[in-house]
């Protein structure tokens, strides 16, 4: 045992002695083996100790003791940031001392020496403080220490504190000190410790404050004198008070530390020994950081000195808060909150009248003024509610309310409804629901949770039954507006308290508002949660009723019933609905929630489903379906078959049109409850056909459930398989009775998950060629991402039950010994490393990351796949670093840090004793390594580009172009930061040299590039120019005169002759150059400067000095100043906010204080009459933006004030009488800074203080006489609007849900109201005199006098609404009514049409309508009293914007619309002649159309006179026209509109449209074309108007010359030829031919592109009409098919494609059938310019345009190898469209050539490879295709097996045919095979990888399309059964070694060698392998 206890003392003495560089797993292991090692030995010693043992084995008590000494270090240690280990020392010292009761001593020891500095005037650092804060916090032992050293404890927090505040204190003003500052967290933990000693000691605590005073001296209670130890005590908590008193007053100090100090002063007070002096104190506190409070005589002592605080027995002088009211508040809110969380029940939290009186009263106050503080105050008023429902029955014990009345109970009551306490707390609720500061809404909603709690508790108490206060609140509620996201909250926060069946019954809309909620993602959360609140309740009600067992069958029907009563509808809705927000929230959120709660539900809306089909599309139905079907199978209500009995609907969802259909029917199939169920062969089935036709889907958020989909499945097979695969171990290890059948099961499951890897694995691999779209792409790679994650990870999420870690490894082993898959193949490596080099940002990175994750150091290569070997990578990386085009640099950048992590940096950091900056690259196929010597190659590499750049810019900037090098080393080194920090502290002197090196060189690269762009000015002339940073043209001409200096060199071999001189493609070179560099040297700078290690004050201890940041600052605002270019800038910015990220939060003064001299420098610019930049300043509001977002948080942001200060005295500077228009003005730049930092979205809350000032600023700017500030205010006011109104929640501008409740705005920028009261009453102050007319509002100089500041002012109060509260918002919005009526007389159109929705606010909700009969009262009657034209159009604009908000508000019913319309009545020549203004007469029926609508929708038949009265004058109007005036356009579609509308029957309204046709004016056919559809009860119209459909045509065609009205003719005729339910033919017409021949010029273009695309639809059923007569021979079909071929082209425009996708729905098919099924080979070529159209078509890069493509291919007639589903996807309909013309058109051999010749392509092989390889020209912004969506490869691999097929019917049928087609093609073939081969050998091409040409997306395409095309030909050779003897033989076998070569080549993609054909593909693989094997 003695022994045994030496080697654990040596233990304990090692870990003490090197616990410093210990940390996670080493030190628990070191723990764990000190505890196994003790443990023994101690209860063996304790055995002893009780007589269990003999005492000669005992060791020596020394070595215990020393055990002892070192367990209490190394607890002591640990104590501050490892507080698992100091529990598990804790509890082994515990153990310690039953055998050596002195451990404890030993601890206090420890504690002593941790409390005791070595200099006795130095405090304590801030890790002895942290771990001081953890043992008062946990430790009892610590705490009696302490308790035990409280004198010396005190003295040295009181040093400690007086040193923090004091370093704080004397700061800089530059120096902005951060809440993470060393300074600032000593302050905050010495307060924390101050809290927790006196919750800890308060017993001491009342020995020093506490003793009574005598007139001569301070006395003990016995009466001697005090003890020194005692003076000493109180002196050090006279230093401490006061370090907290200064704490909470001073600012500087952060919010965190100030209420940490108020906590702990309050803590103070719990000491009191009388309670009146504790609330006497606390009074004085607070009011000394107050001054104007109410204070009662008796509460209140009276202090000689204001300044001076009396806490027990000590004085302390007192710093009033300085600064605004907003500081001296907050100061006063950390006593309070201090006070309300510290203090002891029995404390001053008890006085009713402290509480009630003084206390709410100030928190009330603060959450009214602290708005910039108000979650904190909000905070304040938690705490207070909390406090005074705890201590109710205290504040109420001393009433005594058993036998008292009613009346007295309610005077007793402190939350009594009507009490001023409630109404104050929900004051502050409402208008603080939509706070946009983060937090403020969640603590909202729990003060009324609290209040609602506290409210319950007191009736309680009281015994007071009654529920008054949550009627009240529900009523409020529901009188509110339904878009007032605050009432849901306040719902979710009531409904728990009221009976939930009641509140829908005295609120039945609630449903439906909250189903208009769920179209917006605004509102969607709150009402989810009133709903789920509601099926809680339901729930708990039904809990809380007793009932039998017997009764939970009738319980649960009654919440069925309940909800079915309610809710049913509302969800059947939304999941039917065709807005897709609310299907979303529905699918996503209520539908889990029902099912969940009520698991009956599922089956009442499946039946429910069938009887709400009428009217619903058959998409949302299957949707719905599919839903349903999922959540009842994750909630386990399904039937157990219940696939097999859905297999036809989820077959038909996952083959759906529909990508949300397709998607979640996936889901549907792999998603299940229990994560490690193996699919069924049905799901495998359904998996492997979904997967490979739903890979390239453009659809993000189908990509994302796709991903979620797999993920799951993946999991699934993998636990699956694992659980088969040790079961089948267990069968096969059996010895005896092993089951066969059994072991045969296992294996097949086995097999078949296996296989399903293979298959998602194979699909995603095959999906990796290039070309491939950039969706297909990406989804591949997320595929390998989820088999490497779920096979590599072990068990990635889902842990494998009873496995472990190496599960999946054994499953991967068991694949590849059974030769299905392996997952790190050479193969699988080489295509992921080629999608590094891909041109998209994401597949780049996420092909990247699978690398350097997932894959060895050393990735895996051989001979045939070499590409993966380190030299290979490094070789490209180094090449492609140096191409000019970004995406491609940033390529050769990924490959040469794939090299750096992968060779260099993995193994120089994993290998023990090797130096990671030494040379280890001895190896023969690696690149060289070490970490310094890369870097400095890189260095050396952009060194020697830097000097051909100077040398010639025009050849270096298209061969070493730099910033592919700069990217290269930024992703190197400052990409991990651990490098930086690895290198710093391994070689300091060695890499401050290279940062040194690469700071120069950066330096001189971007002052270089400057200079080009600047003109290569002399230094005189760049002095002059400083602050002018060049226009675009000026560094145009710059560029252009570089390029022309240096034209006469050679770039790239070539010769440029004099007359083929371009430099618009050098010039792109050079520019985009220019900007690159300067973007990643300024990223780099920012990354350097974010991730090296900092030198401290004396320059050590890092890589980079003051100096070198100070260099790294000034040359990133050098290109911020300098530059224009918006990417360079953005890039610059990005580096800039980084250094400023740094500095702002370094505890180096001198650091912290750099940005504070760039802001300076910068507004310095600002000032500067000599400037010239370019609209929105550049990049000057990015700098400014940078420093204040970087400023660390604290109570003030000092530099944000500053800034803001300087900006505002900037912008009101007088401006110059006469401004040189070339120099910018200083204004205009302040103006930007502004809306820069307005917009910035991370200084959202802090900015919001200064918006009111800013908003009276931009509003006054309206009025400037200068253009630019002009703008410049324009453009910050929309930057305000959004900021006080907060983003559109919905797409409408004037939707109530884009407003802010009245009250809230008020509340938020109180000085606005004034300012937009006071420019509306300036308004009003014009003198005025009518004209002649009486028309126009004029000054007495007859001039308009204009108000530039109406319109901002209008668009403000137009946005407010009305909120919970709506008479108090009404109320503070009333002194705006005056004003805003007299505008509605303004003489500007847009001032009167503002004003009308400028008063919707005043209007309560619901009460438009009476609100618009009030305002149409006041109107005239008479003509001859009408004199004010203006005013009255603006009351009808008020009129007609009430009418409107009352349709959209839902609030229109039948009886206010009649009330309405009799008052429009007695006003109704204003629709007459009588009325000369057209406009106010256009207004007037267009208010009465709106009505009369709503009504028709209604189905009121009633028509009143005026209804009649109106027809006739609308009829007379269209008989006899008014000749033109103003308004009369807007007169002419009114009066058609009211013509239309109310005609009595659809007959006439057809009559009433033809014979406006004929009229006169435009605008009055245009508005009869434009009618139909928008009609309420229009499908009876359609068919009458189809009855006049051709007159309606030959109109539009032959009459009609305005280009509109053609259009809406010919749209309206298509409209109603495909709505109508009856159908004749065109051909019996006898203008047909007429017709087409017009219809034929629009259709060439001849009238434009928009009436081509009308034109095609309505030639299209011209053209159905003839086919399906049997006329095919008049040349319509092949004139037709020519416009579909013509217009399909990806190049046309969008309308015209989209309309030949609508013209192939109409014809398409019949053409296709008609053209087939004759047999007439003349009628081929329209079939195949049908084909193609529709090809592509399907593949267009638009989604809508290949959703009408794949309804076409819908249409076709299919076999039964063909989906039989109405509606398919676009991959599908390629499949149907291709099988129906090669199994319909065997019969034609012009059909199967053109078919041939389309897989082989247009282009011939060799050709296409020689382009590629011609590098003499760059084109940096080339695209390669017009469509970068279709892929040629998957169209080619369709094609082929069709053809394939379509080669084995021609073979049966007409052999010689296909003979001679083979015989006419194989030799051609075989030579272009040669060429092929021969260019692939011999091309380089630059941008190609190791694969060379084939890596190229147009060579491989047409190289696989002519593979296929050999294939095909071998394939027909092979059916014709050629003999040996043939002339063609000799050909075959030149074939054959060609393809054998290709076979071979290592330089060929794989995925080419894939379609060689079987025979020579297994041949040659047997022969590479022999060549491995040699």
């Amino acid at each position: 045992m003695e022994q045994q206890l030496h080697k654990a003392c040596d233990l304990v003495r090692n870990i003490t002695l090197s616990n410093r560089s210990e940390s996670g797993p080493h030190l628990q292991n070191s723990i764990d083996t000190i505890e196994k090692t003790l443990v023994p030995i101690i209860h063996k010693l304790h055995c002893s100790n009780q007589g269990d043992a003999s005492t000669q084995s005992l060791p020596a008590k020394e070595d215990v003791v020393n055990i002892s000494k070192n367990l209490a270090e190394l607890y002591i240690q640990n104590a501050s940031n490892n507080s698992k280990v100091a529990h598990r020392l804790k509890k082994i010292i515990d153990k310690l001392e039953r055998i050596l009761p002195e451990s404890i001593q030993h601890v206090e020891e420890a504690i002593w020496k941790l409390i005791t500095p070595e200099d006795d005037t130095c405090g304590l650092d801030l890790i002895t403080l942290k771990t001081v804060s953890n043992l008062l916090e946990d430790s009892v032992i610590a705490r009696k220490a302490l308790e035990a050293h409280f004198t010396p404890f005190t003295s040295t927090l009181a040093i400690t504190l007086t040193e923090g505040v004091t370093s704080i204190d004397v700061t800089d003003d530059n120096y902005t000190p951060s809440s993470s500052s060393s300074a600032m967290q000593v302050c905050q933990l010495g307060a924390k410790i101050c809290l927790q000693m006196c919750r800890c000691m308060g017993d001491k605590l009342k020995d020093i404050l506490w003793i009574e005073k005598t007139p001569s001296s301070q006395c003990c209670p016995d009466g001697d004198s005090c003890p020194p130890d005692v003076a000493n005590v109180t002196q050090n908590f006279h230093c401490i008070l006061q370090a907290l008193l200064d704490m909470i007053s001073n600012k500087r100090f952060s919010k965190e530390c100030s209420l940490m100090a108020g906590g702990a002063l309050a803590m103070v007070l719990n000491s009191a020994t009388k309670k009146k002096e504790a609330d006497s104190i606390a009074l004085n506190m607070l009011q000394l950081h107050s001054k104007c409070e109410v204070w009662t005589p008796e509460m209140a002592i009276n202090t000689p000195d204001n300044s001076t605080l009396n806490i027990g027995n000590i004085s302390i002088k007192c710093k009033c808060p300085t600064g605004d009211a907003p500081t001296r508040k907050f100061s006063q809110l950390t006593l309070l909150r201090g006070l309300l969380t510290c203090s002891k029940n029995e404390s001053i939290l008890q006085d009713k009248a402290l509480l009630l009186d003084v206390i709410f009263p100030m928190v009330c106050g603060m959450c009214y003024q602290l708005r910039d503080m108000q979650y904190h105050a909000l905070q304040v008023l938690t705490y207070w509610l909390q406090t005074v429902k705890r201590e109710l029955a205290f504040l109420h014990q001393s009433q005594d309310v058993s036998d008292a009345s009613v009346d007295t109970k309610e005077e007793q009551r402190i939350f009594s409804p009507q009490s001023k306490v409630v109404e104050d707390i929900l004051a502050i609720a409402w208008q603080s629901w939509q706070s946009p500061v983060d937090g403020v809404p969640e603590l909202v909603k729990s003060i009324v949770a609290l209040l609602l709690e506290a409210y319950e508790a007191e009736n309680k108490l009281l015994e007071i039954c009654e529920s008054k206060l949550y009627k009240m609140i529900t009523t409020r509620l529901q009188h509110s507006p339904w878009h007032v996201k605050g009432r849901y909250q306040l719902l979710c926060t009531v409904i728990p308290y009221c009976n939930s069946s009641e509140l829908l019954v005295s609120y039945p809309a609630l449903p439906s508002h909250l189903l208009e909620c769920l179209g917006t993602n605004y509102l969607a959360v709150a009402a989810t949660d009133v709903y789920r609140v509601w099926l809680q309740c339901l729930k708990a009600n039904s809990k809380t009723i007793k009932r039998r067992k017997s009764d939970e069958d009738v319980i649960a029907n009654r919440k069925t019933t309940e909800w079915e009563r309610y809710w049913q509808q509302t969800l059947l809705t939304g999941l039917c609905s065709d807005n897709e927000v609310v299907r979303y929230h529905i699918i996503n959120y209520w539908l889990p929630l029902t099912v969940k709660f009520l698991p009956e539900s599922y089956g009442i809306m499946r039946t429910a489903l069938q009887s709400v089909c009428e009217g619903i599309s058959n998409t949302r139905v299957l949707h719905a379906q599919i839903i349903l079907l999922q959540q009842a199978r994750m909630n386990r209500v399904n039937e157990q078959d219940w696939m097999v009995h859905e297999w036809e609907g989820i077959s038909a969802a996952l083959w759906h049109c529909d990508e949300d259909v397709r998607s979640d029917a996936f889901s549907l199939v792999c998603i299940t409850p229990k994560k490690s169920q193996m699919p069924s062969e049905m799901e495998v089935q359904l998996i492997q056909n979904f997967i490979p036709n739903n890979m390239n889907c453009d659809s993000a958020s189908f990509r994302n459930k796709l991903h979620k989909s797999i993920r799951a499945v993946l999991t699934r097979m993998r636990d699956g398989s694992l659980a088969c695969l040790r079961q089948l171990k267990k069968e096969e290890a059996k010895a005896n009775a092993k089951d066969e059948l059994r072991i045969g099961s296992l294996s097949e499951q086995l097999n078949m998950g296996v296989r399903c890897f293979k298959m998602f694995l194979d699909t995603a691999i095959s999906s990796l060629f290039p070309g491939a779209c950039y969706q297909r792409k990406k989804m591949s790679l997320d595929v390998i991402s989820l088999l490497f994650e779920t096979l590599l990870h072990g068990s990635g999420s889902q842990k494998v039950q009873g496995g472990n870690a190496g599960s999946s490894e054994t499953l991967l082993e068991w694949a590849r010994t059974h030769h299905q898959f392996d997952l790190l193949s050479e193969r699988t490596a080489v295509l992921i490393l080629t999608c590094v080099q891909d041109g998209s940002n994401d597949i780049r990175n996420v092909a990247f990351n699978l690398l350097i994750t997932f894959y060895p150091p050393i990735l895996p290569s051989s001979i045939s796949f070499p590409a993966t070997c380190g030299n290979e990578i490094l070789c490209s990386g180094l090449r492609l670093i140096c191409h000019p085009k970004a995406h491609m640099a940033d390529a050769g950048a990924l490959l040469c840090k794939l090299t750096f992590m992968k060779s260099i940096l993995q193994v120089s950091t994993n290998q023990p004793g090797v130096d990671e900056t030494s040379n280890l690259g001895n190896h023969d196929n690696q690149p060289p390594t070490g970490i310094d010597v890369f870097i400095i190659k890189l260095l050396d590499i952009l060194k020697y580009q830097f000097k051909c750049t100077q040398a010639n810019f025009v050849s270096a900037a298209a061969l070493t172009p730099m910033h592919g090098v700069i990217l290269t080393i930024r992703r190197c080194l400052t990409e991990d930061p651990s490098i930086l920090q690895l290198v710093s502290r391994k070689h300091p002197d060695k890499w401050s040299t290279i940062m040194e090196d690469i700071l120069n060189t950066i330096h001189d690269i971007v002052f270089f590039i400057l200079g080009v762009l600047s003109g290569r000015k002399t230094e005189e002339e760049e002095a002059a120019a400083r602050n002018l940073a060049p226009s675009f043209g000026q560094m145009g001409e710059a560029i252009d005169g570089l390029i022309g200096a240096l034209s006469h060199v050679q770039l790239d071999g070539v010769e440029k002759k004099e007359e083929e001189t371009a430099v618009s493609d050098e010039h792109q070179v050079v520019l985009s150059c220019c900007w690159l560099n300067l973007k990643e040297s300024s990223v780099l700078l920012g990354a350097l400067a974010e991730s090296c290690p900092l030198c401290d004050e004396e320059n050590k201890g890092g890589l980079l000095q003051l100096s070198h940041l100070q260099r790294i600052a000034d040359i990133m605002i050098e290109i911020l100043t300098k530059c224009r270019h918006k990417g360079a800038i953005e890039g610059c910015n990005q580096g800039f906010a980084r250094l400023c990220a740094r500095l702002l939060s370094s505890h180096n003064q001198k650091f912290a204080s750099l940005p504070h001299s760039l802001l300076e420098r910068v507004l310095g610019i600002l000032t500067t009459a000599e400037s010239s930049f370019t609209k929105k300043s550049a990049g000057l509001p990015l700098v400014v933006e940078s420093i204040v977002v970087a400023e660390p948080k604290g109570r003030e942001k000092y530099l944000l004030q500053h800034a803001m200060q300087r900006l505002a005295s900037i912008a009101k500077q007088p401006l110059p009488d006469n401004p040189d228009g070339n120099l910018d003005l200083p204004q205009t730049h302040a103006i930007n800074v502004m809306m820069a930092l307005f917009r910035c979205s991370a200084i959202n809350t802090d900015m919001l203080a200064y918006v009111g000032d800013a908003v009276e600023f931009a509003i006054t700017g309206f009025a400037c006489p200068f253009w630019a500030i002009r703008n410049c205010c324009m453009q910050l006011f929309g930057t305000l609007v959004a900021r006080i109104f907060g983003q559109k929640r919905v797409a409408d501008e004037h939707s109530n849900l884009n407003s802010l409740s009245a009250s809230e705005f008020v509340f938020r920028y109180p000085s606005l109201k004034e300012y937009l009261l006071t420019e509306m009453k300036q308004a009003m102050k014009v003198p005025e005199v009518m004209d002649q007319d009486g028309d126009d509002l004029v000054t007495n100089n007859r001039e308009i006098l204009l108000f530039p500041t109406m319109h901002p002012v209008l668009s403000v109060l137009a946005k407010l609404g009305l909120g919970v509260e709506q008479h108090t918002e009404k109320r503070t919005l009333e002194e705006f009514l005056d004003p805003i009526t007299h505008l509605l007389s303004s003489p500007i159109y847009s001032i009167r049409e503002l004003a009308s929705r400028a008063i919707l606010p005043l209007v309560p909700e619901g009460k438009s309508i009476e609100r618009a009969v009030e305002v149409v009262l006041k109107l005239p009657r008479r003509p001859e009293d009408s004199s004010l034209t203006n005013q009255l159009h603006g009351y009808l604009l008020l009129v007609h914007t009430l009418v409107q908000t009352a349709i959209n508000g839902k609030s229109m019913c039948v009886e206010k619309s009649k009330a309405l319309l009799d008052a429009f009545s007695k006003v109704s020549w204003l629709a007459s002649a009588s009325n000369s203004c057209a406009i106010v007469r256009a207004l007037f029926i267009k208010t009465c159309n709106k009505i009369m609508q709503w009504m028709l929708i209604a189905r009121c038949e009633d028509a009143c006179n005026l209804v009649l009265w109106l027809r006739e004058e609308a009829q007379k109007y269209a008989d006899n026209p008014p000749e033109y005036q103003i308004g009369i356009p807007a007169l002419n579609q009114a009066m058609t509109h009211a013509l239309l509308l109310l005609s009595p029957s659809a007959s006439d309204q057809v009559s009433s449209i033809m014979s406006l046709l004929t009229s006169s004016h435009q605008d009055t056919r245009l508005a009869a074309l434009e009618y139909p559809p928008t009609h309420p009860m229009n499908q009876e119209l359609i068919n009458q108007l189809y009855l006049k459909h051709w007159d309606l045509l030959t109109h539009s065609v032959l009459k009609e010359n305005d280009i509109q009205c053609i259009h809406a003719g010919l749209s309206l005729y298509l409209y109603v030829s495909l709505n109508s339910s009856s159908a004749t033919s065109i051909v019996q017409y006898d203008n047909v031919a007429e017709v087409w021949r017009y219809l034929s010029a629009m259709a060439d273009g001849k009238r434009g592109s928009t009436l081509c695309a009308a034109a095609l639809p309505v030639l299209s059923i011209i053209v159905r009409d003839h086919l399906m007569e049997g006329h095919i021979e008049n040349g319509m079909l092949s004139e037709w098919s020519d416009w579909m071929l013509q217009y399909s082209d990806p190049v046309e425009m969008e309308t015209t494609r989209l309309s030949v996708a609508k013209s192939l729905q109409i014809c398409g098919v019949t053409a296709l059938s008609v053209s087939c099924d004759s047999h007439i080979e003349d009628n081929i070529p329209s079939a195949l310019c049908v084909f193609s159209a529709g090809l592509r078509l399907l593949q267009d890069e638009q989604s809508t345009i290949r959703k009408e493509a794949a309804m076409f291919a819908a249409q076709l007639p299919r076999e039964a190898d063909c989906v039989q589903y109405p509606s398919v996807g676009c991959n599908q309909g390629i499949q149907i469209l291709m099988s129906y013309l090669c199994k319909h058109c065997t019969w034609s051999s012009g059909c199967y050539t053109a078919l041939t010749r389309l897989l082989k392509g247009p282009s011939t092989p060799s050709k296409v490879i020689w382009q590629q390889g011609d590098t003499r020209a760059i084109h940096l912004f080339e695209q390669e295709s017009s469509n970068i969506y279709a892929e040629g490869v998957m169209e080619a691999k369709v094609l082929y097996k069709n053809l394939v097929v379509m080669s084995e019917v021609i073979q049966e049928a007409d052999p010689d045919s296909l003979q001679d087609w083979f015989e006419d093609r194989c030799h051609k073939t075989v030579r272009n095979l040669q060429d092929t081969v021969t260019a692939l050998d011999q091309v380089l091409i630059m941008e190609g990888d190791s694969y060379k040409a084939t890596s190229q997306s147009k060579v491989f395409q047409v190289v696989y399309r002519q593979l296929l095309y050999i294939q095909l030909l071998q394939k027909v050779g092979t059916l014709t059964m050629m003999s040996e003897e043939s002339a063609y033989q000799k050909d075959l076998h030149t074939m054959n070694g060609l393809i054998d070569t290709l076979a071979k080549a290592v330089d060929v993609h794989p995925l080419l060698k894939d379609v060689l054909p079987e025979r020579l593909r297994t041949r040659t693989e047997e022969d590479i392998a022999t060549t491995e094997t040699e």
